[in-house]
């Protein structure tokens, strides 16, 4: 195991232990909600294994849960979030598809005359089946990449991940300022597969430098760097510069335009298969986040090197969108699309394709209750013939402490 590895993984717990100890310090005079969230479901999938043979398809009705409870600290300078969640879907009679998942998200953010300084972070153990899977919950904002997604291989294999994600912004002029982001990704599984799973870290860092060159607009130049370790496979070096637009028509009209360059080096592990030379890729991202009164849009297209539970990097291109629209006041629809492909940089492993699009209704039968439905398809092309897969959701959810203005759409979708 590298010195990188296990310094950034002596980094991360610290990183942790802080953010709770900080929160701490700032509870006994900070404003406090408490808000708890219950989810009870059923669903139907003619495909929740997502075969690509019609033979080995597994259909299945079942039942699922989503219980989570939102510490939420607020102070005029700074706000705290610690909310721990428990997931679970259980199939009768399919039994070895049944799933369940521990989370703890803590999110933090505080303010000074000239600097920002925020942090967001997961602990997660899950069941890497059905329930795994991407879907076109925002799990990060426009630009960034979700940690932790691995496609192919669906088993009963359980993965522990911790991800820390901190950042800081320094106003240096009224016009410029100075952005330093890091983040730390370490994934462990309780059985290692060949072509499937293998375990690793990922730490990335960047420095930017804004100045803003209209009233709405700004330019960001930045140099990033990535260290991917795995396990088995191949370890993974990736250096790069890039250049960013941000824009704003307003506080809640949102876009950007990224373009950059990445550098990647590699080196074996522990593998017999055939490593790629050194390699340049293209990187960027575009996108835009909307929104209006009844109406939230956000579309976002990147580009990246991205590591994966396989052992090695790939080229992943990545497209998110999600729309929501409130028709009454209780009654709000939503459709969300997510798509992607994984390009690895020497045929050592498959090019993966998924795509996964939902479409439904939340209907706020009381304030503090909602019905809602869905249906979801998911496509996906990973070694084999490509699999299809429909699914019906219909869902009970209950938020004590839901604001009677809060958003339309309170599910992930």
């Amino acid at each position: 195991m590298s010195a990188i590895k296990e310094a950034a993984r002596a980094a991360a717990y610290p990183g942790f232990v802080f953010g709770l100890w900080l929160i701490g310090t700032h509870a006994a005079s900070a404003e406090v909600q408490y808000n708890p969230r219950v989810e009870i479901g059923a669903s139907y999938d003619d495909n929740a294994n997502l075969s690509d043979t019609s033979a080995d398809k597994v259909k299945t009705f079942g039942e699922d849960i989503d219980a989570r409870l939102e510490v939420h600290w607020l102070e005029p300078s700074s706000e705290f979030r610690l909310t721990p969640v428990v997931t679970g879907a259980n199939y009768p009679g399919n039994t070895d598809l049944d799933s369940n998942g521990e989370f703890l998200y803590l999110y933090g953010e505080e303010h000074g005359p000239r600097y920002t300084a925020s942090a967001y972070g997961y602990i997660s153990s899950q069941s890497l089946l059905r329930n795994y899977l991407p879907t076109t919950v925002l799990g990060a904002g426009l630009g960034q990449a979700e940690p932790g997604t691995t496609l192919g291989l669906l088993s009963a294999t359980r993965q522990d991940l911790e991800y820390i994600d901190p950042n800081y912004s320094l106003q240096i002029t009224p016009r410029r300022k100075l952005e330093l982001n890091a983040s730390f990704t370490d994934a462990t599984y309780n059985r290692q597969i060949a072509g499937g799973y293998t375990n690793y870290t990922d730490t990335t860092g960047s420095a930017g430098f804004v100045m803003d060159a209209t009233q709405t607009g700004s330019v960001t130049m930045r140099v990033t760097g990535d260290a991917f370790r795995p396990e088995v496979g191949s370890n993974t070096n990736t250096y790069g510069f890039e250049t960013e637009w941000d824009g704003h028509f307003s506080a809640t009209k949102l876009y950007y335009l990224r373009l950059g360059v990445e550098r990647s080096d590699f080196s074996a592990v522990s593998t017999t298969l055939p490593i790629p030379p050194s390699q340049t890729t293209l990187a960027g991202g575009l996108g835009t986040h909307w929104t209006y009164q009844v109406t939230d849009l956000f579309v976002d297209l990147t580009r990246n090197v991205a590591p994966t539970a396989q052992g090695y990097a790939v080229k992943q291109t990545q497209l998110r969108l999600r729309l929501s629209h409130r028709v009454t006041e209780r009654f709000a629809t939503f459709v969300g699309v997510r798509g992607i492909i994984q390009d690895p940089f020497r045929d050592v492993i498959a090019t993966e394709r998924y795509v996964f699009g939902t479409g439904g209704f939340e209907w706020r039968v009381l304030r503090q209750c909602s019905l809602v439905g869905a249906y979801d398809v998911t496509g996906a092309k990973f070694v084999g013939p490509s699999a299809l897969s429909n699914a019906v959701h219909i869902s009970f959810v209950y938020e004590p402490n839901r604001l009677a203005d809060g958003p339309a759409v309170t599910v992930g979708y």
